[in-house]
């Protein structure tokens, strides 16, 4: 029987079909289905995520510290140049104002149920913003760098006390509307401080006492004390600026019968009357005012700086030498020195002028201790 036409015709059989071990090792593998676009690098926008939280957060940190700088700093000049204050409202309430100013700034831009670094970002926005208004303090030479160095450990105090306000505030009313409250809170200041001029503290005399033991008996420590002394150059916050003696000497005026001290400071020449005089016991000098140099040299990128605390703000009212004999021919030999400022907050300012009236007394009772002792041994 003759095939049709139409039946097909017979073919080979496939070797490769018919036997798996004949077949490629390449065809045991099947082609992977196709992952979505974008599966591979899912992590990807998380890390674009955190980094973009980053870089805004840094931002808004540096862009409201700078806004809210310029707003402390302009509170600063308020005091210094219109009441030329100095007391706890330019030192307590600008610092926390500008902070507080700061952290409502900062929280009206950032995101709602912010985590993460955001949590945390307002701390440093309130200090930032605090720093930013020194530095722009002594670059508009409103200050010089010793006393904003003095003043800057309790402002960073205060910049957390306004940014914890601030977050408070935030807490409470919400973000998306502080002007009311910046309004409200900027117009204090000026209230405050024409009160606190309207209504200064009393300003009390303070003494800082030191001692030093000398190997001398008292006739040989007066003995040096009534001659000219040299004192050494300083260090620390004097070698900055703050004044110091730098040398002594003891004149009697021939009409008078007056004794003076004679008493050259770091910053100029004062003539100071000896007011009490018991010879190998104690003297006592006053410290009239016009006779005092200003208390410091203030550093500042200008050649002069106009800062009204370096004149009254800061008096000494006297110094005095005592001398009490101890057994086995010592000598207990004190310094003392009264002093009053009108700087507030009086108990922060107190512990720097003790701290410096204490090392200044170190340094000039370490020179008569070394000469009185060295001229014990010649002897």
């Amino acid at each position: 029987m003759l095939p049709s036409e139409n039946q097909p015709e017979p073919t080979e059989p496939n070797p490769i079909e018919n036997d798996p071990a004949a077949a490629p090792p390449f065809a045991s593998f099947q082609t992977p289905p196709e992952q979505p676009a974008g599966t591979a690098f899912a992590h990807q926008p998380e890390e674009e995520e955190s980094g973009s939280a980053w870089g805004s957060a840094l931002l808004a940190i540096v862009g409201t510290a700078l806004v809210a700088g310029v707003l402390g700093t302009l509170l600063m000049w308020l005091s210094l140049r219109r009441y030329e204050s100095y007391g706890a409202t330019l030192f307590c309430l600008s610092p926390t104002i500008c902070s507080f100013v700061a952290v409502l700034l900062y929280r009206r831009k950032q995101p709602e149920r912010a985590g993460g670094v955001w949590s945390v970002s307002w701390a440093v926005v309130a200090i930032m913003a605090v720093l930013a208004s020194m530095l722009l303090l002594i670059s508009s030479g409103g200050e010089g760098i010793i006393c904003v160095l003095m003043a800057l450990p309790f402002a960073l105090v205060l910049a957390l006390v306004g940014g914890l306000l601030g977050q408070a505030v935030v807490e409470m009313r919400g973000p998306r509307r502080p002007l009311p409250v910046l309004a409200a809170v900027v117009l204090l200041y000026p209230a405050a401080q024409e009160y606190e001029v309207r209504h200064p503290a009393p300003v009390l005399p303070r003494r800082v006492t030191t001692q030093r033991v000398v190997n001398a008996p008292p006739a040989a420590v007066w003995a040096v004390l009534m001659r000219p002394v040299t004192y050494p150059a300083a260090n620390s916050w004097f070698r900055a600026g703050v004044v110091y003696p730098t040398r002594t000497a003891f004149a009697l005026d021939s009409a008078t019968g007056r004794r003076t001290l004679v008493c050259r400071y770091s910053q100029g020449l004062a003539h100071l009357p000896v007011v009490g005089w018991e010879p190998g016991r104690s003297l006592t000098f006053a410290v009239p005012p016009p006779s005092m140099p200003a208390p410091m040299r203030e550093l500042s990128p200008y050649p002069s700086v106009h800062a009204p605390h370096l004149h009254g703000f800061f008096r000494v009212d006297s110094g005095t030498f005592r001398l009490q004999p101890l057994p086995g021919g010592r000598t207990l030999l004190e310094a003392r020195t009264v002093y009053r400022h009108s700087i507030g907050p009086q108990f922060y300012w107190q512990l720097w002028s003790d701290y410096l009236l204490d090392t200044m007394h170190g340094q000039v009772l370490a020179t008569l201790k070394e000469q009185a002792e060295a001229s014990r041994t010649h002897e």
